[in-house]
């Protein structure tokens, strides 16, 4: 009984190390290579994406160098075509500088790409788009200059060296983003090569480690094989004294009866846990009850919700409605003030005749007053009443080919007297014979005539007003309208300015920047701009406003061009 004891755990172990030995080793076997590959490839993987990145980053930076060089040669082009040009008086001359400025403002677009995320590179752009934008507008007024029979005054503008001094200012700049990107190039390169040495030495250290491995499995392999051979002789001989390990089989049958004992515990802990799981399917189905009533709940709030919906959107239709009758209202309302005013115009001007009498001096200037305070006051109405025609969509166009040169021609006689009255040099240019808008005559002229008289308003005696007439460039030659070439307008003044947070607010309705500092007989209800904006996108075209406080304004109207 002993000797069968003691044969039987033997052979059990026998057999529980062959098992064991013969998994660890094919786990070995199968596994170790291909984890020591797998480990160096993900380090050769990780170097050569940081690899990769370093040579986007390089080529990122030959990116901003080119870009910066590319403004620069830009400029240099754009100060060639002005030169010749002023030395020539050929037009030819003007197309590198047309491209030049279209390019340098291109480049300045894709430099802002580039340097996203870098304020100290952003701030040198920064201060080389605006000596960009300096050497530009000098070169436009030297040109402009010139293109007036003012050739004298322009070439002494470019002797007094300020252009220069705004292209050595570009230089300097440039000069100093470049050092900072070769900066970066030559830290990215050298960051690369110790990359490249990097991978090199892992390359090399995971050859010998997977030779290592490939040696040490085999002789685990080796070792095992003969261990097995070892352990086979052992079991062959445990396997003799199975007869001796019979009787071991009655106290293995009285384990199999505690092991019953304890089955029939584990029935009854089971059942004990049935009736447990049996109370927990009750509260998941009160829990489902109370589901069901949140889901009813959230319906009526849905329903609640689609109401309020319902209600917003009568509320907006009512406003709608609103709105077209106060357009209405205006309407009926300036088209009844305007007969009394013509009758009160009408009895001025008979009273001015002396058709009632003698009439003194003094009177004479009193019906003078009342004459133009109904003028003015009949003005506002005009103007209201047709910003309720816009509103209403009651605009009339007729719209055709309209010479510019004809139009400003009215618009000077008009405009002319009152410049002069107040002190101011005008000037105007580029709107030649040949150059036409598919407009309203009259409604351009109505454009133009307030905008002219807005500059002669806001600009002080000493001050200049400047209309220049040209086709935009090729960019934006293309307009809404048919496919059209397209036409600008430029009205720039020499006024007070308009504060940058006013600009969006300009073209709106009743609306006045600065009305303290506007003289009462100078004022209106704010429906000029807002008009004029209107007539312009009704004929396919825009107006737009640029301004700085202390230097002027600049509106730019532009429309399609004609086909005359």
């Amino acid at each position: 009984m002993a000797t069968n004891e003691h044969t039987t755990p033997r052979r059990r172990r026998l057999a529980a190390r062959l098992t064991e030995w013969s998994r660890a080793q094919h786990v070995a076997a199968v596994l170790g290579p291909g984890v020591v590959v797998l480990v160096f490839a993900g380090l050769v993987y990780a170097g050569l994406q940081a690899q990769v990145r370093d040579r986007a980053d390089v080529a990122h930076t030959h990116r901003v160098i080119e870009q910066v060089e590319r403004v620069l040669a830009r400029i240099t082009d754009a100060e060639t075509g002005q030169r010749g040009y002023l030395l020539t008086g050929r037009g030819d001359y003007l197309e590198p500088y047309l491209a030049a400025e279209r390019d340098a403002t291109v480049a300045l677009d894709s430099l802002r790409a580039l340097l996203a995320g870098r304020p100290a590179q952003l701030m040198r752009l920064d201060t080389l788009a605006a000596l960009s934008a300096h050497k530009f507008a000098d070169i436009d007024t030297t040109i402009r200059m010139a293109r007036v029979g003012q050739r004298d005054s322009a070439v002494a503008i470019v002797e007094s060296g300020r252009g220069k001094r705004f292209m050595d200012a570009a230089r300097a700049v440039a000069a100093s983003m470049e050092e900072r990107e070769t900066t970066l190039l030559a830290a990215r390169a050298a960051r690369e090569m110790r990359l490249a040495g990097i991978i090199k030495w892992v390359l090399i250290f995971g050859t010998i480690v997977e030779v290592l491995v490939a040696v040490l499995v085999n002789t685990l392999l080796s070792r095992h094989a003969a261990s097995q051979e070892r352990l086979s002789r052992d079991l062959d001989l445990s396997n003799a004294r199975l007869e001796q390990q019979a009787e071991e089989l009655e106290v293995q049958n009285q384990q199999l009866q505690e092991q019953a004992l304890e089955m029939e515990q584990q029935q009854h802990h089971l059942q004990e846990q049935a009736t447990e799981l049996e109370m927990q399917s009750e509260a998941l189905t009160h829990a489902n009850e109370d589901l069901h009533t949140v889901n009813v709940e959230l319906e009526r709030v849905v329903l609640d919700l689609e109401q309020e919906r319902q209600v917003v959107q009568a509320a907006r239709q009512a406003a709608e409605t609103a709105s077209a009758a106060k357009s209405e209202f205006l309407a009926t309302m300036s088209h009844e003030l305007r007969t009394p005013l013509n009758a009160i115009s009408g009895y001025v001007d008979l009273l001015a005749m002396e058709l009632r009498g003698p009439v003194t001096d003094a009177q004479r200037q009193d019906l003078a007053r009342i004459k133009k305070s109904g003028q003015h006051l009949l003005s506002l109405i005009n103007d209201i009443l047709n910003l309720a025609r816009i509103e209403a969509g009651r605009l009339d166009l007729q719209l055709g080919d309209v010479r510019i040169a004809e139009v400003m021609t009215n618009v000077e006689a008009l405009m002319a007297p009152q410049m002069r009255a107040k002190g101011l040099a005008y000037r105007e240019a580029g709107a030649t014979e040949g150059l036409t808008v598919h407009a309203d005559a009259e409604k351009l002229q109505q454009i133009l005539l307030n905008l002219l008289s807005n500059a002669c308003k806001f600009t002080a005696s000493g001050g200049s007003v400047q209309v220049v007439c040209d086709e935009l460039s090729q960019a934006h030659e293309r307009g809404p309208r048919n496919g059209r070439r397209m036409v600008a307008v430029r009205v720039a003044d020499t006024g007070r300015g308009i504060p940058e947070e006013k600009l969006a607010s300009v073209f709106e309705p009743f609306v006045q920047i600065d009305r303290q500092s506007t003289p009462g007989s100078q004022q209106g209800v704010g429906l000029g701009l807002a008009i004029s904006r209107h007539l312009a996108r009704a004929m396919g075209g825009d107006l737009t406003v640029v301004s700085a406080v202390g230097v002027g304004s600049t509106f730019t109207l532009v429309l399609p061009g004609g086909e005359l």
